[in-house]
């Protein structure tokens, strides 16, 4: 089966074009034939008829995709002289033929083409008007060359403004293309950049259908991304193997009807037969007055962290049951030691410091296993919230530098405490307590021997100030930003002296409980000083 002609548009607009005219001349024969057709006995009406047949046969014939473009001005040229022949020596006006001709030449061709046209035309007339039936005048002339050149110049403004339109179109359409072509790439790029997070991200419109969802979100509700409006399949619970949240109550649900909220937990069983824990949270986003409002929600699996805080909340509260046992062994100890009144007195110190720092321990092994939330509401495992007392804190401070100079004899290192007056302030004295033990047995554990660990304290306006300065192996400006980091702890102090790298961690959040702040200043081989800033009076959310 062969294929189709294919035609160009430039062959069509000819084809259109010439027989127009030819389609005029047609029914103008049939009349003439019916009416008056002793024309037909004229040569020069019968020849001009033929011509114009002939021209729009070669014109439908004419390979024109293969021609110049230039050699299709002879055809309307071809018009006028066929239209002059048929017009000669008859009464039935049919010059306004040539409005064919010339709307061809003014709307196709250049100007001077189109006064060529005119040119032709006028010489025909002007033989007719010689040579011709008398009854011709210059005035004829005259209005026909005016009349077709004004229908020419008017088609050659209105064609020229066409093509401007054109242009414009085009150029309007390929500004159009290239932004869809934009949109497109930035909506793909976007999507793969959702895709490729592992956090859930759905947007909802107010009417109740999701917009769009990521593979993660479609993952864990086990939806169809090409399909988002089905029903998901992952169930919501209300709790770890607890009852199934109803399902106007469903996180979906609830953003379908705008409504927004933050880290709400949810406990789905997905399709694979798992349960994952959900920390879901609905934001609003801004639309412009024509757009629907949408709401965006961002689902993070966080069964791994529950699962952590589970796990340590266990250790927590074994590591505090088998550590009561012994300390209080050692504290009943102590104790029976301290009614020995045999003993020296610096017997007698040295088991009340152990009897105290046993009972500080149990304390804490206690509170290990009590509720645990930071000041502002989350959750720690070293900063409960403090209770808070009026409390002079020189006391405290100095029990805690007495407690670790025997320590530091032991290696040859100084310890010194100087205390400018009063350190009054409204702070829970036993977790303070804590800080200043951390503080200075770091100080003292990786200070070399020969050197000195001094310990100040003093008000300055508002605030305590506690320094403790040392001359230890200090600390690379590398590592400060993370020296407060859990579990942290730099090459030269695993090399020093052992440790769990959380006691720095535990005591920036007391400090930070209490209001207060922790600055670190220290630099590598040459000692470390960290001071804290603490209100007397705390602020009312740390009260609170």
């Amino acid at each position: 089966m062969s294929a189709p002609i294919q035609i160009s548009g430039r062959t069509r607009s000819i084809w259109l074009t010439q027989l127009s005219l030819a389609g005029a001349v047609v029914v103008i024969a049939l009349m003439v034939m019916v009416l008056a057709p002793g024309l037909f006995g004229q040569l020069h009406f019968l020849v001009g008829t033929a011509l114009i047949f002939a021209v729009t046969s070669f014109t439908i014939g004419a390979p024109w995709a293969r021609m110049p473009k230039s050699a299709v001005i002879a055809i309307p040229f071809l018009d006028a002289i066929a239209v002059g022949l048929l017009a000669a020596g008859t009464d039935l006006r049919l010059s306004f033929l040539w409005a064919f001709p010339v709307m061809w030449a003014g709307m196709h061709f250049r100007v001077t083409i189109l006064a060529a046209m005119l040119g032709v035309i006028g010489l025909l007339i002007s033989y007719e008007l010689v040579y011709g039936t008398p009854g011709g005048t210059i005035l004829r002339v005259f209005v026909v060359l005016s009349t077709l050149a004004f229908i020419g110049i008017t088609a050659h403004l209105a064609m020229r403004q066409v093509r401007a339109s054109r242009r414009l179109m085009a150029r309007q359409a390929a500004r159009l293309h290239a932004t869809v072509e934009r949109r497109s790439e930035q909506e793909r790029r976007t999507a793969e950049i959702l895709n490729a997070v592992d956090i859930g991200v759905a947007r909802v419109a107010t009417s109740g259908a999701p917009l769009s969802i990521n593979s993660t979100y479609a993952r864990l509700y086990g939806i169809d991304p090409r399909d988002p409006e089905q029903p998901a399949r992952s169930v919501e619970y209300s709790a770890h193997r607890g009852m199934p949240v109803p399902p106007t109550e469903r996180t979906l649900a609830r953003a379908s009807r705008g409504e927004t909220f933050h880290d709400r937990r949810v406990w789905i069983f997905t399709i694979d037969g798992g349960w994952r824990t959900l920390s879901v949270t609905a934001k609003r986003l801004s639309t412009s007055t024509h757009e629907d409002e949408t709401i965006l929600l961002l689902v993070h699996d966080v069964t791994a962290v529950t699962q952590a805080q589970r796990e340590r909340e266990r250790l927590a509260a074994i590591a505090s049951h088998e550590l009561r046992h012994p300390l209080t062994v050692m504290i009943g100890t102590a104790e029976l030691a301290l009614e020995d009144e045999s003993m020296s007195p610096k017997a007698v110190e040295r088991f009340q410091k152990l009897l105290d720092a046993s009972e500080r321990m149990l304390e804490m092994t206690q509170q290990m296993l009590g509720p645990r939330s930071s000041v502002r509401g989350g959750s720690g495992a070293g900063a409960p919230s403090p209770e808070l007392e009026d409390t002079d804190l020189r006391a405290i401070l100095q029990d805690s530098v007495a407690s670790y100079a025997p320590l530091g004899a032991s290696k040859d290192v100084a310890v010194s405490v100087a205390i400018d007056g009063a350190l009054r302030a409204r702070v829970d004295a036993f977790r303070l307590r804590q800080v200043f033990d951390n503080l200075v047995s770091n100080a003292v554990k990786y200070t070399p021997d020969g050197g000195t660990v001094d310990v100040s304290a003093g008000v300055e306006g508002d605030q305590i100030v506690i320094s403790v300065a040392d001359t230890g192996i200090g600390i690379d400006a590398v590592d400060l930003p993370r020296i407060l980091t859990p579990y942290f702890r730099t090459a030269v102090a695993k090399k020093t002296a052992g440790g769990t790298g959380l006691g720095l961690g535990i005591t920036q959040e007391i400090i930070q409980a209490h209001g207060g702040t922790l600055t670190i200043d220290s630099s590598l081989g040459d000692g470390t000083v960290f001071t804290v800033r603490l209100p007397r009076e705390p602020a009312a959310e740390v009260i609170s």
